[in-house]
């Protein structure tokens, strides 16, 4: 990082500190916003972050590797003055550096929009990524749902807007979009969908504030300047003064106050985005409000409510496709509605829609009128209405050119004679609502119909190995040792085969009221998922849907919930299935809508320590000082072991088996399913060769009631005798990242190092070598 220097000077009793120097230049890794940390560049995440304690992490990383080169050319004691360590005082010479000492230097973060499959570089200044790639596939359920909710011309407003959000173009237009209509018709269906597709990019605003001439912090809610900003249910009928409504969707400079904070000048780039059902009040004929509000009303229609919750449950696992198909309709037409007017919203946003309204049966029995026809019929309207400000005949005119396909001047009639100001053409549809026809579904349910005996899979993984399972339903040979394929056994009997790492299951065990496996419940719950190749599972009541994953397994969490696991086969796992019934859709490829694993792994593979973390952390559940139960802790050691095997981390706990197994046989209602998840258990990775941990050492350990004493010698002659009276965990750590051999230890020295890792004190570990010495084997663990 080209901000800091690493550099030692002399301690006291002649200890090397390992120290950061924090340099004052402009940087490139890092970026400094109202006199404060603003954010880092993470290489190894090829990100910015605004974590201050990724500076942290990152700092004390760069520490570290620095005093272990140290350690390899001294003798001297090697002291590292992290910045994690509220003792060495780093922390406090960070923030004077960040926020005395250097001045503001900072690029916009997250102006563009990532995707999952977007090539970054530092430059991007991106902070985020979406979890989907933007790519063409299937969108069936968005197709379904949408052409239901939104006519044609309604629904291509929508993507229009989406498309330039997703292009970047939305930051150059002068346009925000509100969808009114009544409640229920859709409106926040959308804007839920707007902010799958922009997870991370969008905030949340309040219209009312906006349109409000009192507000002085109206603009506060933008400070996070996000490309999207969204509201299910905004108020824009009461706009005292639109100026800066202009201003925000134009894009212009703008002054923002914020409370306790000076005022700074800043440029939006939100993309508004609001549902209302009350309309948006236009203010006069010239208002700005006219060329930049796109109006987008609902259908009316209505789907079945089960049918709409199925579809709108299968609408993340079409994010991709959504996107690159709202892209191309922006695309296709980027000009589209430079020009368009929302006359709809010019007629609903006064007394006059209820003029019309009451004058419907006149004009529509005409189909035409004059503006004096018309202005008489106004005249007494307001008089039976009680209005206090009615129009003048001048915008009268105008508004009653919204109702009606065509205005004249003159109109020569059949007689010869002439008429002025003639409207003809009435648009009755505007007061009618008139509803079509909801559209017949094509797909439907019946994708999962599992009719069928002879299964696509046994052709597409014909030649992926397999094996048959044995009576208690095991693999009965090592996969290293098995020879036939898929299309060598008979499928209808109990069998493991092991597919391609892309291809995953979707396991569904839901149980039905009387606690066992319900076929009908695992259905309905499958059908809210993207239609691809299903089968029943072993048991005749589950469910498997087979899909390709286009992104990264690995990134995978094992479980959607307790009932429906996400079976990938990376290594030597395999599925283990029984063909019955099935349909015979083709696999279907996915991207996203499925629930990944954190970022955090709770197994730091880089560290020597880490195969001890993993005996403490099982440890710690066989104590059930994690979770309470049985159960849920052997659940919570099949995770920690998964994450653990994924993480590449080379171990080996099998001595650790036996112990779990004693503890999951004696769980009091779930002891079957506790010894069953055992099998799921991985003890040992792949690979279990010992990384090289550094020089050969010989090390001794004596233990007093109040002193602690470790002796250890370099391997060769000449070598110095290393002596370390009461040493600190971190002492002890840079031990264990040397190959030790005990000279002349007792069996539980090494127990004796990990104590003091640990942070046992002297009288602690005394007793623990007392508590070993007299046979309590309990204490080794």
């Amino acid at each position: 990082m080209d901000f800091l220097k690493v550099k030692t000077r002399t301690g006291k009793k002649g200890v090397i500190e390992v120290y950061p120097e924090f340099l004052i230049q402009k940087n490139k890794d890092l970026m400094i916003r109202g006199g404060d940390f603003y954010a880092v560049w993470v290489e190894e995440k090829g990100l910015w972050s605004t974590d201050e304690y990724d500076v942290v992490r990152l700092v004390d990383r760069e520490l570290d590797e620095f005093a272990a080169e140290k350690r390899k050319n001294t003798d001297d004691t090697v002291r590292v003055l992290h910045m994690r360590d509220a003792k060495t005082h780093m922390i406090d010479d960070w923030h004077k550096y960040c926020q005395r000492q250097l001045r503001d230097s900072f690029v916009m973060l997250d102006e563009k929009i990532i995707f999952s499959n977007t090539p970054v570089n530092k430059t991007d200044y991106a902070s985020k990524r979406l979890d989907y790639p933007l790519q063409s596939g299937d969108m069936s359920a968005y197709e379904r749902l949408m052409s239901v909710l939104y006519k044609p011309e309604e629904r291509r407003k929508i993507e229009w807007a989406i498309g330039a959000i997703v292009t970047g173009k939305s930051k150059e237009l002068q346009k925000f979009m509100v969808l009114y209509g009544a409640v229920g018709t859709g409106k926040s269906t959308v804007i839920n969908i707007i902010e799958k597709l922009f997870a991370g990019y969008f905030s949340v605003f309040d219209a009312k504030s906006l349109g409000s001439s009192n507000n002085a912090f109206a603009l506060e809610q933008f400070r996070s300047n996000p490309l999207v900003a969204v509201q299910h249910d905004g108020d824009l009928s009461h706009i005292e003064d639109n100026t800066r409504l202009n201003s925000l969707v134009s894009h212009e400079p703008m002054t923002v106050n914020e409370k306790y904070k000076s005022a700074y000048s800043a440029r939006f780039n939100s993309f508004l985005i609001m549902g209302t059902n009350k309309p948006v009040r236009i203010t006069d004929a010239k208002s700005g409000l006219i060329r930049r509000l796109i109006d987008v009303k609902p259908s009316g229609r209505k789907m079945p409510r089960e049918e709409y919750e199925t579809l709108v449950a299968r609408i993340p696992f079409e994010l991709g496709a959504i996107a690159a198909h709202c892209r191309d309709v922006f695309n296709d037409a980027p000009t589209a509605y430079n020009d368009y007017i929302p006359t709809g919203m010019l007629g609903a946003s006064n007394d006059f829609y209820n003029f019309i309204e009451e004058s419907y049966d006149i004009f529509k029995r005409n189909d035409s009128t004059t503006l004096k026809s018309a202005w008489e019929l106004y005249k007494t309207y307001c008089d039976n209405a009680k209005l206090r400000y009615p129009m003048s005949m001048r915008p009268f005119k105008e508004e009653l050119k919204n109702y009606f396909r065509e205005f004249s001047d003159r109109v020569k009639n059949e007689d010869g004679s002439r008429s002025r100001n003639v409207y003809t053409g009435f648009r009755s549809e505007r007061i009618d609502g008139v509803q079509g026809e909801i559209p017949e579904t094509e797909a439907g349910d019946s994708w999962l119909a599992l009719d069928f005996d002879d299964s696509l899979l046994d052709d597409i993984l014909a030649d992926c190995p397999a094996q048959y399972a044995s009576d208690s339903g095991t693999p009965i040979m090592r996969w290293d040792d098995v020879k036939d394929k898929l299309s060598d056994i008979s499928t209808d009997k109990l069998h493991y085969v092991r597919p391609p790492q892309e291809h995953i299951v979707i396991d569904f065990d839901l149980k039905g009221d009387n606690g066992e496996k319900s076929l009908d419940k695992n259905i309905t719950e499958a059908k809210k998922y993207p239609p691809t190749y299903a089968e029943v599972s072993k048991s005749g009541s589950g469910i498997h849907l087979h899909y390709i994953y286009d992104g990264d397994v690995t990134k995978l969490a094992p479980k959607i919930n307790d009932n429906i696991e996400i079976k990938t086969f990376m290594g030597k796992s395999a599925l283990r299935r029984k063909r019955t019934k099935c349909n015979r859709l083709p696999i279907a490829h996915i991207s996203s809508g499925l629930p990944l694993k954190e970022e955090k792994s709770a197994v730091n593979a880089n560290s020597v320590k880490s195969e001890f973390g993993l005996h403490r952390l099982i440890e710690r559940n066989l104590h059930k000082e994690i979770h309470p139960g049985t159960k849920p802790s052997v659940d919570f050691i099949v995770k920690i072991l998964d994450d653990a095997y994924r993480s590449g981390l080379k171990y080996d706990i099998s001595n650790m088996r036996p112990r779990v197994l004693s503890f999951a046989a004696a769980s009091t209602h779930h002891a079957g399913y506790c010894i069953k998840r055992l099998n799921d258990m991985r003890f040992k990775s792949e690979e279990t060769s010992e990384p090289d941990r550094g020089e050969l050492l010989f090390y001794d350990v004596e233990v007093f009631p109040n002193l602690l004493i470790i002796c250890c010698k370099p391997e060769g002659e000449g070598k110095k005798i290393v002596r370390m009276i009461n040493p600190t965990p971190t002492d002890v750590e840079r031990l264990l990242n040397c190959r030790l051999v005990g000279f002349n230890c007792r069996r539980y020295d090494n127990h004796i190092l990990y104590a003091r890792l640990l942070g046992y004190s002297n009288e602690e570990i005394y007793k623990l070598s007392q508590r070993i010495v007299s046979g309590d084997r309990s204490a080794f663990f």
